[in-house]
Formats: C-alpha cells, structure tokens, sequence
C-alpha cells in the first residue's frame, strides 16, 4: 500500500553502524543485535521505542577500545614538564619514573591512582595537563564535588524512570577515545556524607586492580578502563576519604615562595594575560619590585589564584585606555600601582626596630604559604596563672603549657626567683586574633618569651625562629620550613633559629635566599635562650650545683663520722681496761 516502516529503516540503520564500527567487542554486538530486534518489532510510538533507541546510541557510541599505541619519549617528556610546569624538580623526577615504567611495560601501569595535594593555585591542574602532553593524551578535567551518588559515577539501571549512563560513560563518549587523562578534581568536596558504597564506586574506577572490567549500570556491558590515566587532585591530605588512602600515592605541591612567584608571573602568567586582553608585550612594563609589591601587599596565598587576578585587572584598565586610544605604552611603577589595584589590602609584617622585653618573631605555615607571627608576652602582679588569647588552637594551647612547664623549672638557670611564678600571671597574645591558629611549630617561639618576661632580658629583633618544644626542653622538627623561611627573608629578618632535625630541608630553598640567610641550628630551648636572650650569662647558682654541693659535703661528714667512732670504740676500751 506504499506505507513506509520506520522501524525497518531504524534496525537497518543500527546494524549498518555495528558493521561500520571497528574494535567493537562480541558481547556489544550480541547486545546491540538483541536490542535491535526488539525496536523493529516496537512501535514507533510507544515510550519503550525510544528508549531502546536512546540505549542503542550510547552503546554504539562509546569508543570500545579505541586507543592510539604508546610510545614516550623520555627526554620529550622531560622538556614538556619542565615548560609547562614550574615547581620542585622532585615532582617531576616521580613523573618520569612512572612514564618510564609504562614505557617498559608497554602502556601499562599497575602502580596506584597519583593524587596531587596542594593549595588551590599551586599548580595540580598544569602538573596534570603537562603529564597528558607529555603522554601525547587528550586531556580532560572532572569535578566530582557535589556527588554523592552511586548512581552519578556508575549511572543508573535501564529500567528507571530517565535512567542515565554515569559521569565517566559520558567523558569517554565526548573525548572519542578510551586512553585518554583524566583528572579528578574537588575529591575534598565528593560524597559529603561519606556514604561508603558511593567512595567505593569511585575507587573502582580509579584503582587499576579493578578497572580492567568497569561494569556501568545502564550501559549494561564491562568496559576496559585501564587505558585511562586517572589523576586525582585535593586540597589537603586529611580531607582524602580513607577508602582511598591505602591505594592512591600522594604528591604534595607546596606553596610558591615570592621569588617563584615573580618568575612564573613574568614566564607563563603575564604573556597569557597579555594575549587574552588583546596586548602586547610592549605595551606593558613591570619590574620584579612591583610584582613583589603587588604579591605582598594584594594577595595572601599559597597559590597563584590572586596574583593572576591583580594582573587581569591590570590589564583590563590597559585595554581600556589602549581602545580609548589615550596611550600606547604603560610602566606599572610604586606612584601608579594604587590607580590600578587600589589601596593595598594586606600589611605585611615587618621586623622590630629594637630589642625589646617580652616579643619574638615566629614563624608559622598557613594555607597561604608563610607567615611571620610575632608573639607578644607580659607579667603582671596575681597568683601564677597563664592567659593565652589569639583565637588559638588545642594544639597550640597544650604548647604553651609545655613551654611554660620547662622554664618554670629552668629558673635558676636563668636567674628567677621561684616565687616569681606564684606571684605573677603570665599573658601570651598572638596578634591577628580574628585569624584561627593551631599548629606544632611555636613552642621555642613561646619558651622564649616566658623565659625574657620572667627574667627580664630583651629578645633579640633580628632573628625569627620556629620548632617545638618537649617538657625535657628537646625542640622537635616543624615542616613548611621553605615558606617558613620565605616569609622572613620577606619581611628582612635573615637569622633564623630551627631544629636541628630541619637542617635538611634548606635544600630546596632558591640560593639567592640561603647566600643571604643565617641559620642556627639547635637540639635544646637552653641554647635558644643564650642565642636570642640580649646579656644573658647562665646563672652559676644552679640547682644542680647545689646538689653536687651538698654531695661532697656528705662525703666529707662521712670519714669524719667515721674517725669520732672510732676514737669513741678507743677510749671506752681503754676506760674498760684500767678498771679491770
């Protein structure tokens, strides 16, 4: 009658697809077959027909098995890494072993998931990005914050009401190939329940152990996923779920310190912005003090987040007054800065001009990289209490106990009076209180300041310090020691007092700031308290000269105890004798 059969064109068109498609598995063509039988023999009204046709499109389209042979270069990877990522040669290092061991294995790796930890700004996504570059793979960043469903990572089975496939069908649909790179990102903001089933989903993505055979619920079929490279990123290890601790291998990516700062604005960030704003590099001059003035005074980091901000803002009133046409050529300078970023938001600190009673610079690590934090103290007439104010931490509290503790019971060493602590009470302030702090790193700060209160004896103003503090008076190594030690070459104190345990962490610091820094090393508060304490002399009245004193005079009293007994057991003899 001339009535033409939509469902007869439809099956011919998918099983001319199946024919046309290469490197399709058996168990996707006996699934697509089935399915296409059952739509040529459904209406093409009804709701079933359409979403068999819909399942049919996803099946037939994900790249089953597409992928591009393997071959890194190692010294090409080595050249891609270093122009596109800018940080600690170590970190590069631990990527060329592992290409190394997928080029040996012959694209294969069963080392666990890398998970790069850092500040957001310090570099994850361009580690990352440099890897697939240097793998010669497309590149494709995932936010899994927000998820928190299983059925959001492995989809959701055919027979729901507007089932899906999951997040990762849907990438390797987009990207057209089954060996791409992908990074996961937010994993801090995944699953903010912490529904165990749902960490697990994820794992079984990631981990290579069991990705060979990735089985998504509406898809219906395995899928092979140990050819994507999965590369996780958050911002601090403890917010990593602890399902996945055992099988990732971590990466931190510290802070840039100013100097960095400078050399990746100047390198990567500037010439990007120029170019994105329509400008050349002759239209725009910046010298290294401006960059450092606008990193010091406009951004508080640990990242480059900020810092690139203040530079699209500068180049965003460049391009204004460029298509205004009212020049051609800018200098950024110290008179101009303000014009363009405004007042200056952050105030750094600046080292003390003189000695004075009852104040040491410490040095703290925060998610902004490194601070210097003065730590104020003061006695006054009461009954021996401690008052600690600063919005401070647990932590940090149980440290001033401990600082307190030791130099109570090193008085007279220092020459206090022991009645000094039940009759004086004892302030500790940190300044900034609005900010929270809490940290192992400030114990020495603070035995310092007790030990200068109490004694009366100025700190020195030029040198900054950081470590912690036993109750037996040994000084425990801090971490952050590279921004640490930024911070006070920043704020131009260069003597610098830290474990002794530190010693080998100044090794990633640039050079030019370890030509201009003195370091001290110490194992104990005692040589703290006679580096940094102005007119100091050890009191030779000590506690344990008192002992060793009255020691040897029991040894004396002894022989002579001895003798008078002697001459008594004589004279009563002799006594006895003459009687008899």
């Amino acid at each position: 009658m001339g009535d033409d059969f939509g469902q007869e064109k439809e099956a011919a068109h998918w099983n001319a697809l199946i024919k046309s498609t290469l490197n399709l598995p058996h168990e996707v063509k006996d699934r697509a077959r089935i399915e296409i039988d059952r739509l040529s023999q459904l209406s093409s009204a009804s709701a079933e027909f359409g979403a068999t046709k819909r399942y049919l499109d996803w099946l037939l389209n994900i790249p089953w098995g597409k992928s591009s042979p393997e071959d890194v270069n190692i010294a090409d990877a080595e050249r891609i890494l270093s122009t596109g990522y800018f940080g600690p040669a170590k970190h590069k290092e631990q990527i060329l072993e592992r290409l190394s061991v997928r080029k040996l294995l012959g694209g294969k790796e069963q080392s666990p998931t890398l998970c790069l930890v850092g500040a957001p700004g310090t570099g994850k996504a361009s580690l990352a990005k440099a890897v697939a570059s240097a793998l010669g793979r497309k590149f494709v960043r995932i936010s899994v914050g927000g998820m928190g469903d299983v059925e959001d990572i492995k989809g959701s089975p055919r027979t729901y009401l507007g089932a899906h496939p999951g997040k990762i069908m849907r990438v390797l649909r987009e990207a057209g190939t089954c060996d791409v790179l992908v990074l996961l990102e937010d994993i801090d903001y995944f699953n903010l329940e912490n529904d165990s089933s749902v960490n697990m989903a994820l794992l079984e993505v990631v981990d290579p152990r069991h990705n060979s055979r990735f089985l998504d619920r509406y898809i219906g079929v395995p899928i092979d996923l140990s050819k994507v490279v999965f590369v996780c990123s958050v911002r601090s290890y403890e917010e990593i779920p602890e399902q996945f601790v055992p099988r990732i291998e971590i990466m931190e990516l510290p802070g840039y310190i100013e100097r960095e700062k400078i050399i990746i604005g100047k390198q990567y960030i500037i010439p990007n912005m120029l170019e994105r704003h329509g400008l050349s590099k002759s239209n725009f001059k910046v010298t290294d003090k401006i960059l450092s003035k606008i990193i010091a005074n406009y951004t508080q980091e640990a990242g480059l987040l900020g810092f690139c901000q203040q530079i699209e803002k500068i180049c965003r009133k460049i391009a204004l007054e460029k298509a205004e046409k009212k020049n051609t050529r800018w200098t950024i300078s110290e008179k101009t800065i303000e014009s363009y970023l405004g007042t200056p938001v952050f105030i750094p600190e600046k080292a003390e001009s003189l000695p004075e009673i009852g104040i040491a610079a410490g040095l703290a690590w925060t998610g902004s990289g490194g601070e210097l934090m003065f730590i104020e103290g003061l006695k006054m007439k009461g009954d021996g209490q401690i008052i600690t104010t600063g919005s401070l931490g647990e932590v940090m509290r149980e440290s001033i106990q401990a600082a307190h503790s030791f130099v109570r019971s090193k008085a007279d060493v220092l020459g206090i009076d022991f009645s000094d602590f039940n009759e004086f009470d004892i302030h500790i302030h940190f300044p900034s209180g609005a900010i929270p702090k809490d940290g192992p790193s400030a114990g020495i700060t603070v035995s310092l300041v007790i030990a200068s209160v109490m004694s009366e004896r100025p700190i020195r103003n030029d040198i900054a310090m950081t470590g912690e503090v036993t109750l037996r008076g040994k000084v425990l190594a801090v971490g952050g020691v590279k921004e640490k030690m930024s911070a006070a070459y920043r704020a131009g104190i260069y003597s610098v007092c830290l474990p002794k345990e530190n010693e080998k962490d100044l090794k990633e610091l640039p050079a030019e700031i370890i030509s201009k820094m003195k370091f001290y090393y110490v194992e104990r508060v005692d040589e703290l308290f006679d580096l940094c304490l102005c007119e100091f002399k050890p009191s030779t009245f000590t506690l344990e000269k008192v002992f060793a004193q009255e020691i040897e005079k029991a040894k004396k009293r002894i022989p002579a105890q001895k003798k008078k007994k002697k001459r008594k057991s004589r004279v009563t003899a002799s006594r006895s004798s003459v009687k008899e």
